[in-house]
Order: structure tokens, then C-alpha cells, then sequence
């Protein structure tokens, strides 16, 4: 009875296996990298033996996320709180239950190549960090490395997922995480090439890669031309080609001769 409801999991043969991996494998990633992590450790609490019982050993899980709001510490620590809520409770007859006694989650910044960690211990203690591939540990996460990593786990919820085993797939954003997904995507906007384009995309600086293409094609499937043209419209006069996102969200409005008008002045700003 040490299950998790609602999330299905792979158990680990050593504590910690899954992260550590996780920390070998960083430098190696590619494109947005590879869905959050999250691992866990949970240990047997008795119920009703003698105290001088000798406690069991705790056993480690993790499962892949995608989806989870991770915009901040606390927004992590909430996904933590509904893991530790779904603990299966023993039957009355039991000796004891499992409970979390420690829970990571890992969020890989592509953008810098690091990860992005919470770590909390239960009861009450949550450490935030970020590692590189070398093993570097820092314990100063600036707010803009978190923005970075939350733009990287939304991107990575837009695209088609890998087949790994025991994947939990949230719900769709909410309208208040997708549009901070929007506000802090256009911030990083700039920094879109260092994500490298999609598979099958024409590689371009900033009109075409995994950022601009991702976006791109979420608010097409979603229907929102109006919001690709509030999205990239802003950036075209630093860079002329992303206006080719922009006729296409004309010309799925009907409007031809927006589309062809910019499409006429990007080419001549930047022929």
C-alpha cells in the first residue's frame, strides 16, 4: 500500500537513481531536453509495534511530468502537496503506512543547459537549487533562470511526448498559466535560437525555432489568430522574418491584404 493514486510510478533500485542519471545526462540534452522529473522517497510508518522495532529502509519512485505549473517554488510545492494527499491510506487492520518523507522535482533549462530543482523534506522544508553538467550545485536561483525553465516545461507540454514509462499528463493550462506562457515567452523571445530549430523545420535565428515554431503552431491548432498577431507582430520590426507568422494568422482571419502588405514591407526591410 505505498501507491501513489491518480500517478503510476517506477521504482527506483537505489535512492536518488533517477536524478543522479538525470545529472550525468544533462550536457547531453538536446533541443527543450527531456519532461520534468519528479522522485520521491517514501518510508514505512508503523502503527502500533514496539518503538525498538527497527524501521524499515525507504524506497525510492520517480515519474515524468508534463504540464505541472512550475512558474515558481510555490507552484511546485502545490504538486508536491497533491502527491503527499494521494498516498494510499492502509486499512485499519494494517501495521503502519507509507508516507513521502522527501520529494524532488527537475526542470531542464534548455536554454542555459542546466537543471532547475525543488526539493523539499517532510515535514516543512523546501530547498530550490539549479545544476549544471558538471555537477555544480548553486543555491540562488534568480527569478529569470525560473522563468526560463517554466517557458521550457510549457513548450516541452506543446509538443508531441516521448514514450517513457509511468508519464503523468496534467490538464491543459489554465488561462492564467497560458498567459504568463505568452508574456514570458515573448520576453525570452531572443533567446529562441539557442533551443535549435524543430525536427523537419528550416533552422532560422528567431522566426524559426522550437520556441517561434512551438508557439506558432499551439495557437494555430488552438484557433487563435488574433493572439499570433498580439504574440509576434511586436518583434517583426527587430526581426522582419518572424513576420511570416503574422500572415499566417491573417490569412486564417481571411484578411489577404494585411498579409500581403506586411509580408510586402518585411520583404523589403530585410530582402
Amino acid at each position: 500500500m505505498d501507491s501513489l493514486i491518480h500517478t503510476a510510478e517506477n521504482v527506483e533500485r537505489a535512492i536518488g537513481q533517477a536524478t543522479t542519471a538525470r545529472s550525468i545526462a544533462i550536457d547531453y540534452y538536446t533541443g527543450l531536453g527531456p519532461p520534468d522529473l519528479c522522485s520521491i522517497s517514501k518510508k514505512f510508518e508503523r502503527a502500533w509495534l514496539p518503538a525498538d522495532v527497527a524501521d524499515l529502509p525507504q524506497k525510492g519512485y520517480y515519474h515524468w511530468v508534463v504540464g505541472c505549473e512550475c512558474s515558481c517554488p510555490a507552484a511546485v510545492s502545490a504538486y508536491f502537496d497533491s502527491l503527499v494527499r494521494d498516498v494510499q491510506r492502509p486499512p485499519w487492520y494494517a501495521s503502519g503506512g507509507h508516507s513521502i518523507s522527501k520529494a524532488t522535482f527537475c526542470i531542464y533549462n534548455a536554454f542555459r543547459k542546466v537543471d532547475v530543482r525543488c526539493e523539499a523534506t517532510f515535514p516543512g522544508h523546501v530547498r530550490t537549487f539549479w545544476m549544471d553538467g558538471q555537477g555544480e550545485m548553486n543555491d540562488n536561483v534568480p527569478e529569470e533562470i525560473w522563468e526560463e525553465a517554466f517557458v521550457c516545461s510549457m513548450l516541452r507540454a506543446l509538443r508531441p511526448q516521448p514514450y517513457l514509462p509511468c508519464m503523468k499528463i496534467l490538464p491543459p493550462m489554465s488561462l492564467a498559466t497560458e498567459k504568463l506562457l505568452l508574456q514570458l515567452a515573448q520576453k525570452h523571445f531572443w533567446q529562441g535560437h539557442l533551443l535549435g530549430a524543430a525536427p523537419g523545420e528550416m533552422a532560422g535565428a528567431h522566426s524559426h525555432n522550437l520556441l517561434a515554431t512551438t508557439v506558432r503552431d499551439w495557437l494555430l491548432a488552438t484557433w487563435r489568430p488574433e493572439g499570433m498577431v498580439d504574440f509576434f507582430l511586436p518583434l517583426v520590426q527587430q526581426s522582419p522574418a518572424v513576420a511570416c507568422h503574422v500572415v499566417d494568422a491573417f490569412l486564417q482571419l481571411g484578411d489577404t491584404a494585411r498579409a500581403h502588405a506586411l509580408l510586402h514591407d518585411a520583404l523589403e526591410a530585410a530582402p
